[in-house]
């Protein structure tokens, strides 16, 4: 860049340049001009020695560059003179090119031009280019230099970098453009320090009429009014007062980010178009630059007092830019060793005197550029008569990264891009558009890979390059080309090429290859490598090359193909829903299926290999012969209605052994039905080795003639029950089968496979029915927990030690609210889910000195569902019941025993093949319990201790009714459920006074055991069938339980409570909560 200062006070230098960090006689490593890479260097001159340019070759010589770039050069003689002295020193032949003040000179065969941005007047608007020819891998790749205005503000570089971006867009080769940008890549001008801000500030004072600086100034700024005030107290003063004027320590802080006023259009704007390369070393970082600190090239070392233009800071403002989408495949290849690449500090020449000066404000920048892509290679193609120049990429041998890749290449349109800032996302002008992001954000680069929403469009935008250049792809020598997209192929205009090449499909996103398929003489590979991945190949595949389908997905082929070399399926799935019979022989090898309903050629299935027609039930055709080898597998799929595969051709069926397997597609067959799944015009000769299926009650007996195969499905001696992977289900299957033959039920069993009749006989079991009763004796415990609440000796402490007792005077209603959802599994039995809400209300007193009695009475409803099963019902249950308490001094005794009306409303669904069915039923159930509860209380300071132990006898027992609907509706027996419960714990509560309110605290921790003799279980029985046993899922067999809880007085004769239940057993798990209210009258 210009600083300000006239050229005039510099004057010429006459000496060899030398370096305090390297010598002139240090070498750089020998370059290899055949390995395709491209040693390039960029120096902005300054105009410096621009009529003496020999005393710089030192350093030309021993930096070997094969390109060099100069900016500032108008007028000077280093595009006329370094090359002479290059090729003096036996680096090679050099030519070059001037235009404005940007030359070029290299070292490489190729073009040299010049381009001129339309319309723009300012000093940006020229590059002066080589165009490159191609070697050694490396495509042909114009290389051009630029040198962008430098004016205080970024408009004029901003229109600059647009049209720099407009050339960039038509050029069908690389390019890589580099020079001075005058700008930044985090900030326009530089980060600028606290000192420098200071400085700034110092200038506009000394002359306040630049509108520009005032702005800057205000952004920086961390006190306006005290920034007016010192421009206002030392305007006019003079250059010195101002100087030393105090500026106040706290007005500014260095830069961490860039204002408004310094964001870094011109990059934002270039990075559109081109990527940035660089190394991580000469990456800027997000604070003020330490002078010479290897990521800032102005101003350069010892030229730090050039730096008087207050807008501007140190910054690296020398850049390699690439033009997308080759971007991507151009890296830099520096060796770290080399001391003529990267940021190259230090650098000074020798004057006729001894002494030194920087060669120039600018410190050069220059990389190795090594190219990482395919071949790129030009052709031609008429279009409407016109010859058209296209480009083919080629992933072959000559491919330079070709062998240490292991001959795969992933083509992608995601550059993976390492320049782009969230913060710098921006709008065409280069100011950023990307809102709500914190500082840290705005810092971070856009990760390419990201699934974040508010940056998808940002991705699309900078990481999905445009792959439309694409004319072709061959794919050649054995290698393979690996995609994720059809899309980064080109466009679908662009044709696919194999010739002993492979190319390999990722992942799940591509669906479609939508282009032509050409196949040279060495044939090609199709890998679908994701098993669960559907590719379909839209258009032709023609040539004369044999194809192979590999990986363990599917490649579904819809257009009559014309290609005539051999047709493999190695692996997975080809589906040929069109015609390959053109193809002199398909053959299956193991791993691999042929299916589809279209046409082939002569058909050869190997050991290990399956035949599976159709994309459900369909036809395979065949124009030719048809052989199945020992150790081979034809798959054929059956249905209700006489549908089945077949294959069928107009020659001969050879059967040298294999296996027939007959799989289900749907229900209702028929043992009467004959499916044909061979039919051969020229006879059927041989026999499979042996026929299988995936029924588990129907076995396939093959029927062979002269021209065909036929099957028929006949009854085998296999029990329904014998598949049924539980106890109930095997009670169930005994159940249906006992219907027989012409039941819908049954028939609909008949036709399944075993894992769908395990299935079936599940849904039919009902044993919800059971475990609703298992739950209805377990839900008892809330009138338990109500009384117990109620009468425990926690009710009675207040805070004050030696005060435990509670009036016995009057009657005591109290009302609790409850609420709880859990699960219980049993063995072999689906998980209850279960949520119960409800009411209970209850009136005491005391009856006698010593003993306590009252009633209570209550509602709750319930519902329940079978985990993995469309069932459920709710239950409305009405309660009313007893209790009563005595006690002997700290011993207390409580008794009690409820009664429950339970209404139930019962839903389940069947569905399973070919099968539905509706169900459900009314039915009611009563829930009768005793209980009763000893607890010893004990008082330690205002804690008050309960150890207790208790025992509930609980029998639920359900009326017997028959559900509505179908052949699967169950009718199930009356049943009784009988379980005792034990119960042993430790309660504890303290009670504190705030603001004149008692409050308790409480808590208790208890063990539970339930003792059975059996599950919950109910006899039922299918109309017409059998009557079989389902258990359900009984109450856990050993709890915890864990209460907490609060209450508060809230008058003198009332109070709250809030309490939290947890119990846990190792067949599940319930969470309760119950609020209570209690009023003495």
């Amino acid at each position: 860049m210009r600083n300000g200062q006239p050229y005039v006070l510099r004057r010429s230098l006459g000496a060899l340049l030398c370096g305090a960090a390297f010598l002139g006689v240090a070498m750089a490593p020998a370059h290899a001009a055949d390995d395709g890479t491209l040693r390039l260097l960029s120096l902005n001159i300054w105009n410096k020695f621009k009529q003496t340019p020999a005393v710089t070759s030192d350093f030309m010589i021993n930096g070997n560059w094969d390109v060099l770039m100069f900016q500032e050069a108008n007028g000077s003689r280093y595009v006329s003179d370094i090359p002479g002295i290059l090729k003096d020193a036996g680096l090679g032949t050099y030519g070059g090119n001037l235009v404005g003040d940007v030359g070029i000179i290299s070292r490489l065969s190729g073009t040299y031009g010049s381009y001129q941005a339309p319309g723009l007047s300012t000093q940006g608007r020229y590059v002066s280019y080589q165009i490159i020819d191609g070697e050694a891998g490396r495509p042909m790749t114009t290389v051009g230099t630029v040198h962008l205005d430098y004016s205080d503000e970024a408009t004029k570089r901003v229109a600059e970098a647009k049209a720099l971006n407009a050339w960039a867009k038509t050029q069908t080769n690389p390019l890589i453009i580099s020079g001075d940008f005058n700008a930044g890549d985090v900030s326009e001008r530089g980060l600028h320090s606290k000192s420098q801000q200071e400085l700034l500030l110092r200038i506009y004072t000394k002359s306040p009429n630049n509108s520009f600086y005032y702005s800057l100034l205000g952004q920086y700024a961390k006190d306006k009014t005290a920034l007016d005030k010192f421009i206002a107290d030392w305007r006019g003063k003079g250059s010195a007062a101002i100087d030393a004027a105090t500026i106040p320590s706290d007005l500014f802080a260095d830069e961490t980010y860039p204002v408004a006023g310094n964001t870094p259009q011109t990059m934002n704007v270039l990075k559109k178009q081109f990527m940035l390369l660089q190394t991580d070393e000469e990456r800027e970082q997000f604070a003020p630059h330490e002078l010479n600190d290897g990521s800032a090239t102005w101003p350069s070392a010892g030229e730090d007092a050039t730096n008087t233009w207050g807008s501007w800071h140190r910054v690296k403002i020398d850049h390699f830019l690439a033009s997308r989408p080759f971007g991507k495949w151009y890296t830099i290849a520096d060796d770290p060793n080399d001391p003529y690449l990267g940021v190259i500090k230090d650098v000074y020449v020798t004057k006729p005197d001894g002494s030194t000066a920087p060669l120039s404000d600018h410190e050069p920048v220059a990389h190795e550029f090594r190219w990482i892509g395919p071949v790129l290679e030009t052709y031609k193609e008429t279009v409407s008569g016109v010859d058209v120049d296209k480009t083919r990429i080629v992933w072959s041998e000559d491919a330079n990264t070709f062998s240490e890749n292991g001959k795969q290449f992933y083509l992608t349109r995601n550059n993976m891009r390492q320049d782009v800032y969230l913060g710098q996302v921006s709008d065409e002008n280069g100011m950023p558009i990307l809102t709500g992001l914190t500082d840290a954000e705005k810092k971070t680069l856009l990760d390419c890979k990201s699934t974040d929403a508010r940056f998808q469009q940002a991705i699309a935008e900078y990481c999905i390059d445009d792959h439309s250049f694409i004319g072709e792809t061959l794919i050649t020598d054995g290698g393979t080309v690996i995609v994720d997209e059809d899309a980064a192929l080109g466009t679908s205009a662009a044709d696919l090429r194999l010739d002993n090449g492979t190319l390999q499909i990722t992942g799940t996103a591509m669906t479609s290859l939508d282009r032509s398929v050409i196949l040279e003489a060495g044939g090609g590979t199709i890998d679908v490598n994701d098993p669960s991945n559907k590719v379909t190949i839209v258009r032709e595949i023609s040539g004369t090359g044999s194809f192979t389908k590999a990986g363990a997905g599917t490649l579904n082929l819809t257009a009559d193909n014309s290609y005539t070399g051999e047709t493999i399926v190695a692996g997975g799935r080809l589906a040929v829903n069109s015609s390959i019979e053109d193809s002199v022989l398909t053959t299956v090898l193991s791993g691999g299926i042929l299916g589809g309903n279209g046409t082939v050629g002569d058909l050869v299935v190997e050991a290990g290999g399956t035949v599976a027609p159709g994309n459900s039930i369909g036809r395979l055709n065949v124009a030719g012969d048809v052989t199945f080898e020992k150790g081979s597998t034809y798959e054929a799929e059956v249905d209700g209605s006489g549908n089945s595969d077949m294959i069928s051709t107009t020659g001969s069926i050879t059967i040298n052994g294999g296996s027939l397997y007959f799989i289900a597609a749907g229900s209702g067959y028929d043992p009467l039905t004959d499916y044909t799944v061979l039919s051969a015009g020229a006879g059927v000769t041989g026999r499979f080795d042996s026929v299988g299926s995936d029924f588990a009650f129907l076995s396939p007996d093959m029927l062979y003639s002269a021209t065909g195969v036929t099957l028929r499905l006949l009854r085998n001696d296999v029990g329904f029950s014998s598949v049924g992977s539980t106890r109930n289900r095997m009670a169930a299957a005994g159940g249906i089968e006992s219907l027989g033959a012409g039941n819908a039920l049954y028939e609909a069993v008949l036709r399944l496979d075993a894992a769908t009749a395990d299935e079936a006989f599940h849904q039919v079991s009902g044993e919800m029915y059971p475990s609703i009763a298992g739950a209805l004796a377990d839900d008892s415990r809330f009138v338990r927990d109500a009384v117990e609440q109620r009468l425990s000796g926690m009710e009675a402490v207040t805070g004050t030690a030696g005060q435990p007792g509670e009036d016995a005077s009057g009657y005591h209603a109290w009302t609790q609210g409850f609420g709880s959802k859990g699960s219980t599994d049993g063995s072999g039995v689906d998980r209850l889910d279960r949520s119960t809400g409800g009411l209970l209300m209850g009136i005491d007193t005391m009856v006698t000195e010593d003993l306590r009695l009252g009633i209570l009475g209550g509602y709750g409803r319930s519902s329940f569902s079978q985990g993995g099963q469309p069932a459920s019902a709710d239950a409305d249950s009405y309660i009313l019941g007893f209790y009563g308490s005595t006690r002997f001094d700290a011993l207390r005794l409580s008794f009690g025993g409820s009664y429950g009306w339970n209404s139930i409303e019962a839903d389940r669904d069947i569905s399973f093949g070919n099968f539905t069915d509706s169900l459900n039923a009314d039915y009611d159930a009563a829930t009768a319990q005793i209980f009763g509860e000893a607890a010893y209380r004990m008082q330690l300071g205002d804690a008050l201790f309960e150890p207790f132990a208790g025992l509930a006898q609980v029998h639920v027992s359900t009326d017997g009714f028959t559900e509505d609907g179908g052949a699967a509706a169950l009718s199930v027996d009356d049943a009784t459920y009988n379980v005792t419960f034990a119960n042993i714990g430790l309660r504890a509560a303290t009670a504190f006074d705030v603001g004149g309110t008692m409050v308790r605290l409480k808590g208790q921790a208890s063990w539970r055991h339930a003792f059975s003799d059996n599950n919950p279980d109910a006899s039922m029985a299918l109309a017409g069938g059998s009557v079989f046993d389902i258990q359900g899922a009984s109450a856990s067999r050993d709890t915890a339980v864990v209460k907490a809880g609060i209450d508060f007085d809230v008058a003198k004769n009332s109070s709250v409570s809030v309490n939290y239940v947890g119990e846990f057993a190792a067949g599940g798990a319930d969470h309760g909560v119950n609020a209570g209210f209690k009023l003495k009258f």
